[in-house]
């Protein structure tokens, strides 16, 4: 929660240096005019990833293929399409994201950049350019801070990559700036919103047994991040769909020991969404909203903010940070006691 509360500050700080972080990048931009993106990335900094896609390829012009690395580097080819591979890593220590990067200089030897919190890191000495996520290191291992701050910084890649493949004037690129910055500005609000939907919910969020986060475009990656943070954290069976992928199957598991959050931007899929929800509420008396407009009614957390639907990820994901911890302290977890703390020594999935 400390990290949540600093989320703020770390990204007002990061718009108003993104000239400065990004000068190197975009020169590296101009240079190679990369057309086709390989981003590398698992845990986290994949659902970052998943949720800035949309948004980056809008801005810049450009296509994206986001693909796992420890599965990269025993089953895929360098495509030779590939011309610029992004790999991210907020920690610089995943050992398959680092794998994966030696295997893309080797076989295909693709300009790389790394995007990492942590310019001490392993990760830092295999990519050609670095561009640092200015969140600092967290020292709690449920990424927070850094989550929010790697969508951030991606965006504003993104558009700097506009400008340098000449997809965005100055003018436009100032405007997607500015409307990040007011979006920023809202983080504040979407905060005490959020900790007044969970006191009124409290005992039934807490009582919990299951849950589910529905999604579609760039809040697919937010439905994937609930699944992450509520799994390390509140502990429970927890899974995050995309809209339609969920009814080809999964709704047929519910009954009512499920919650269910449906994340709702203001999009054509929006009434999509909303059917689900009045469809599943015959099975599951526990199905809320988590959206983008005003409350529509007692089980919606309506954050009643405008903003661009492929910005959305960047404060859609701050309520579940929020109820994932509320709800794991609720159910009496004290997350500051480490479990399974000799796991990256035996499994080594960190360098």
């Amino acid at each position: 929660m400390t990290y949540v509360a600093e989320e703020y500050e770390v990204c007002k700080s990061i718009v108003s240096q993104a000239d400065p972080l990004l000068r190197s990048f975009t020169a590296f931009m101009s240079e190679h005019k990369p057309k086709q993106w390989l981003i590398l990335a698992t845990g986290s900094s994949a659902n970052a990833a998943l949720s800035v896609k949309y948004y980056m390829e809008k801005v810049a012009g450009i296509s994206i293929e986001i693909q796992e690395p420890f599965n990269f580097v025993h089953y895929e080819k360098v495509k030779p399409s590939v011309d610029l591979v992004l790999a991210i890593s907020q920690s610089g220590h995943s050992f398959s994201t680092i794998e994966a990067i030696k295997k893309v200089q080797k076989e295909g030897k693709v300009p790389s950049i790394a995007l990492t919190a942590n310019l001490d890191s392993p990760i830092t000495q295999h990519a050609d350019q670095v561009v640092e996520i200015q969140c600092g290191v967290e020292k709690v291992g449920f990424v927070t801070k850094g989550f929010t701050a790697t969508v951030l910084t991606a965006m504003l890649m993104g558009v700097k990559a506009g400008i340098a493949l000449g997809n965005l004037g100055e003018e436009e690129a100032k405007q997607e700036i500015t409307k990040l910055a007011a979006l920023i500005e809202q983080i504040p609000g979407i905060i005490a919103k959020t900790e007044a939907f969970y006191t009124k919910h409290a005992a039934e969020l807490v009582g919990g047994e299951r849950f589910a986060a529905i999604g579609y475009g760039p809040t697919v990656g937010t439905a994937k991040e609930c699944e992450t943070k509520f799994t390390e954290t509140v502990r429970v069976p927890t899974h995050g769909f995309e809209l339609e992928a969920y009814m080809h199957g999964p709704y047929l598991e519910v009954d009512d020991s499920h919650m269910l959050f449906f994340i709702q931007t203001d999009s054509v899929l929006k009434e999509r969404s909303e059917r689900l929800k009045q469809y599943m509420l015959p099975y599951t008396s526990h199905c809320f909203t988590i959206s983008q407009s005003a409350a529509a009614d007692d089980k919606t957390l309506g954050l009643d903010i405008a903003m661009d639907e492929w910005m959305s990820p960047l404060v859609m994901v701050i309520p579940f940070q929020i109820l994932s911890y509320r709800i794991a302290t609720g159910k009496g977890i004290d997350l500051g006691v480490r479990i399974f703390d000799d796991f990256d020594k035996v499994l080594k999935s960190k360098v």
